[in-house]
C-alpha cells in the first residue's frame, strides 16, 4: 500500500521533494501546507505550471495550516516532510504541532539534525511529545545529516581504532539555486558580511551539530565545539545569469567548526567551502586510526537532490522506528528507497 504523506513548506527543496514523490509509486502526497499567498489556495499542479505531473495534483489544493490540510485530505496521512526553515528555535511550534497530530515527521531543519548541544530544552520537549504520541522525528539533509557527519561515521564500521576526523567539503555554489546563493553572501561587500556573521543566523547551519553528532557516535566527551566563519573574497571578477561578483567583494563562506575532547584535544575538524566559482567541488573524509581512512567524492555530492532524496530514503525507517526525537546515528544507515520495496 501508498505510504500517505502530507508536505510541509513550498520553497525549492519542498517543491523538489513532492516531484521527486510524484515519480515513487510507493508513496503519495494527500496533503501540503504553505501559507505564502502565492502558494495557498492554488493545486500543487498549478505550482508546477501544470507541467507532466499525475492527475491526482490537480485535486490537492495548498492549504495554509495544518488544519486545513488535514480536513481536506482524503486519506489520513502516515508521515510529514518538514522543509520550512533552519533554525530550530523558529519550527519547534511547528513540529510539536505535528506531533501533537500524531503524524511522523521527517525535517530538513538544520539545527534538527543533532539538537542535543545547541537546543537541549527544545529537543527534550520534542523528544517526550513524540513518545506521548508515538510517532517519530528525524532531522536529516546531505548537510548536516549525511556528507559531514554520517558518511564519516559509516566508514569507520571496518575500523579497529579512530583517533581524529578531518571532513573537508567544497562546493561551487554557483551550480546551485539562487536561495543557496543567496545564503552564502555571494557578491556582497565584506562589511556587509561581518554585518550579517554577527547576527548569528548567517553562514552555514549545521556544522557545529555534525561535530556534536561524530562526538556522540563515537562516544567522545567533547568539551567545546568552535565555529569559525570567514568569507571568501574574489581576486577577480565573477559573473553569471544571476550573480555579479566584483573584486574584493565575497563570492561564499569558508568555516570551520572543531571539536575538542576534555583534554584539550582536536579530535574533530570540519572545513565547509561554499562560494561562486569554487575549484574541484569535493567531500574529502579521512580518518586518522588503524586502518587510516582517505575517501574522496569527486565534484562532491549534489546537495539539492540529495537532501530532497535523503528526506524520502528515510521514510520506512522512520515509520518502521521506536518513538520519539532520533538522529541519524540512531537509525539504521539509509538506502535508496526503491521502487519495489516493501510497503508499509
Amino acid at each position: 500500500m501508498n505510504i500517505r504523506i502530507i508536505q510541509i513548506g513550498l520553497g525549492p527543496i519542498g517543491l523538489g521533494a513532492v516531484r521527486r514523490m510524484f515519480e515513487h509509486p510507493g508513496v503519495k502526497v494527500v496533503g501540503a501546507v504553505d501559507p505564502a499567498p502565492d502558494k495557498a489556495g492554488r493545486t500543487l499542479s498549478e505550482l508546477f505550471d501544470n507541467e507532466s505531473v499525475p492527475g491526482w495534483t490537480k485535486e490537492i489544493i495548498v492549504s495554509p495550516t495544518l488544519d486545513k490540510a488535514l480536513s481536506a485530505a482524503e486519506e489520513k496521512p502516515m508521515i510529514v516532510v518538514h522543509t520550512t526553515g533552519s533554525f530550530l528555535s523558529n519550527v519547534s511550534s511547528q513540529i510539536i504541532e505535528l506531533v501533537e497530530n500524531k503524524l511522523n515527521v521527517i525535517s530538513t531543519t538544520e539545527e534538527l539534525s543533532y539538537p542535543w548541544w545547541h537546543h537541549p530544552a527544545e529537543a527534550t520537549e520534542i523528544d517526550e511529545c513524540a513518545r506521548k504520541n508515538n510517532v517519530t522525528v528525524l532531522g536529516t539533509g546531505v548537510n548536516p545529516g549525511f556528507v559531514m557527519d554520517l558518511f564519516p561515521i559509516f566508514i569507520s564500521g571496518v575500523s579497529a581504532s579512530v583517533d581524529s576526523v578531518f571532513v573537508e567539503r567544497i562546493v561551487d555554489a554557483g551550480k546551485r539555486r539562487g536561495p543557496l546563493k543567496k545564503k552564502v553572501g555571494a557578491g556582497i561587500t565584506v562589511d556587509d558580511f561581518e554585518k550579517r556573521k554577527a547576527t548569528g543566523k548567517f553562514g552555514h547551519i549545521g556544522l557545529v551539530e555534525s561535530v556534536a553528532m561524530i562526538g556522540a557516535a563515537y562516544k567522545w566527551k567533547l568539551k567545546k565545539i568552535t565555529d569559525d566563519l570567514k568569507p571568501k573574497v574574489a581576486d577577480s571578477l565573477y559573473e553569471s545569469t544571476d550573480v555579479t561578483v566584483v573584486p574584493g567583494n565575497v563570492l561564499g563562506i569558508d568555516q570551520t567548526a572543531i571539536g575538542y575532547d576534555t583534554e584539550g584535544r582536536e579530535r574533530i575538524s570540519l572545513h565547509l567551502e561554499m562560494y561562486v566559482g569554487a575549484r574541484e567541488p569535493r567531500d574529502t573524509v579521512r580518518l586518522s586510526g588503524i586502518p587510516g581512512m582517505d575517501v574522496t567524492v569527486n565534484d562532491g555530492t549534489p546537495g539539492d537532490i540529495a537532501t530532497v532524496s535523503a528526506a524520502i530514503n528515510y521514510i520506512p525507517l522512520v515509520i518502521g522506528a521506536r518513538a520519539g526525537l532520533k538522529t541519524a546515528i540512531e537509525l539504521p544507515p539509509p538506502r535508496w528507497f526503491g521502487f519495489n520495496d516493501v510497503m508499509v
